[in-house]
């Protein structure tokens, strides 16, 4: 009696048909775009751009944040291979929409980071950061729902597994991002023994990395300038939209062949080694960077692009727009 109240209270898909009927179209059209603010990529470059344009006296903290984002999605992953709960199965729904329901990814996701961010993050009041981080979580989980991809079990068991997730890492004393990204792996390696194969090979590949970039890291200085970011940025992005579009792990990519052994052990090594070097990579560019800051083409840019240091100057890009 109790199971089939909740089923009818949070799994029922009348909650995702009555919500959007009430919405214009216009608001639909627009939550249909918000929503891309939880995806997996949309976090990976937040993240990303972040932890290298900040500064060097608050790299931990960034760094905080990509490791609640990893651990968030080891949770997801894990979750939602492990119950395969199917989704909604409506008129609005997209079709063929790859993936699982229960929880959602986006909700979760977007609690996770953003919530992380508001937690460490120092612009602003802290009251200002909150309040922004909530409408974002807001905006992200109920478009899942007026898209029909969700149930509001799925958005609301997200939302409260991300947010706990931040509140006990936050919480602890003198947070290290290493045991985050130690953390996250060993999540991925418990879900596979339950019997979860949703993205664990990513999560994996992506925790051995992390760990190792950020042990590199912490042990070296990381002064590159913002336009030795850009450009070593610029060189691994084509690496990167391959080992995305490759992975075997990804919805709907189980019959990706690989050297004719399809995605069986050989491809999972290999990709579980492609995200470790490719995270890898990313937390130690500031490091790397600081080798490329004698470059000519990085002088050049460095002097033409409003950077001061690794970071975006205000007043320079104010200055730098005007004058063009």
């Amino acid at each position: 009696m109790v199971r089939s109240t909740v089923d009818d209270l949070l799994f029922d898909e009348s909650t995702n048909e009555a919500l959007r009927n009430e919405l214009p179209e216009a608001v639909v059209s627009f939550l249909e775009v918000a929503t891309h603010l939880g995806d997996g990529v949309t976090l990976i470059v937040f993240g990303t751009l972040l932890y290298w344009f900040g500064g060097e006296d608050d790299q931990r903290k960034r760094a905080l944040v990509i490791g609640i984002g990893l651990g968030a999605l080891a949770l997801s992953a894990g979750m939602k291979g492990i119950f395969a709960a199917p989704r909604p199965e409506l008129a609005f729904t997209p079709a063929e929409y790859p993936g699982y329901s229960f929880p959602s990814a986006h909700a979760l996701g977007a609690a996770a980071f953003y919530g992380g961010l508001a937690a460490v993050a120092d612009t602003g009041s802290r009251f200002q950061r909150y309040l922004l981080a909530g409408v974002v979580i807001f905006l992200v989980a109920f478009s899942r729902l007026v898209m029909g991809v969700h149930y509001l079990g799925d958005v609301v068991v997200g939302v409260v597994v991300g947010l706990a997730f931040v509140a006990v890492v936050v919480r602890s004393p003198d947070p290290e991002p290493g045991t985050l990204f130690a953390l996250s792996g060993a999540i991925a390696v418990l879900a596979f023994l339950l019997g979860s194969t949703y993205f664990v090979t990513l999560t994996i590949g992506a925790s051995i990395g992390a760990l190792i970039g950020w042990r590199y890291t912490t042990v070296r200085p990381s002064n590159a300038r913002g336009a030795s970011l850009l450009v070593l940025g610029y060189l691994l992005i084509p690496p990167l939209i391959v080992l995305r579009w490759w992975s075997p792990s990804l919805p709907g990519r189980s019959d990706i062949a690989f050297l004719g052994y399809g995605a069986d052990v050989v491809g999972t090594g290999v990709e579980i080694v492609g995200y470790a070097i490719a995270t890898a990579v990313i937390l130690a560019v500031p490091v790397i960077g600081a080798r490329a800051n004698d470059w000519p083409q990085v002088v050049w840019l460095q002097e033409t692009l409003p950077f001061r240091g690794r970071r975006l100057d205000p007043e320079q890009v104010e200055e730098y727009w005007t004058e063009e």
